[in-house]
């Protein structure tokens, strides 16, 4: 009953304070992507603090911010965005970090440009689940970026049921419908 109150409480304050819309316009899924769905929370509307990030300057971010070019294939992608650290730039972009297990805990992933099949990325830091495939394997989530929406699909090529979350929020996916069941993701 606690979280319920708490829920709705801050769906009220979100109102209040003009949350930028959390739904994407339809065709939002970039290019060869799935027609826009029904917007539906990847987390239940249920958001956690913070987990701790690694802030860095714009001069860190290696190509254009907006959103089409964090949508687009990225084969030059460094290291330094996979680097299983959850960043935040001070453009106010960020990674979206997906952990292993519930409550932020286990291994991590982390992205800063959408990746349309998780089965070629792996959790790569020390703990529980580290060198397990990303896809269908994910737990729990945290959108670092303030700026932009990050849209969870349960196929490749964002294809199934997507969900979002929200700029700098995050929490346990939803079961089953996310949990353990995420293969791709993008920006909108």
């Amino acid at each position: 009953m606690r979280r319920m109150t708490i829920g709705i409480a801050l769906a009220a304050l979100s109102a209040a304070i003009a949350v930028p819309a959390l739904a994407a316009p339809a065709g939002a899924a970039p290019s060869g992507g799935a027609a826009a769905k029904p917007a539906a929370t990847a987390n239940g509307g249920a958001h956690a603090a913070a987990p701790a990030g690694t802030a860095r300057t714009t001069a860190d971010v290696s190509t254009a911010a907006g959103v089409k070019a964090r949508n687009q294939p990225a084969p030059e992608v460094s290291a330094s965005h996979l680097d299983g650290t959850c960043n935040y730039y001070s453009n106010y972009t960020g990674d979206l970090c997906l952990w292993y297990y519930q409550n932020f805990y286990g291994s991590k992933a982390d992205f800063y440009y959408a990746d349309s099949n998780l089965w070629n990325n792996y959790f790569i830091t020390p703990g529980p689940g580290q060198g397990q495939v990303v896809a269908n394997n994910a737990e729990s989530d945290f959108n670092y970026d303030r700026t932009y929406t990050a849209w969870v699909c349960q196929g490749i090529n964002y294809t199934g049921t997507c969900g979002y979350i929200p700029p700098w929020t995050g929490g346990n996916f939803v079961y089953p419908t996310f949990k353990n069941n995420v293969e791709s993701f993008y920006w909108s």
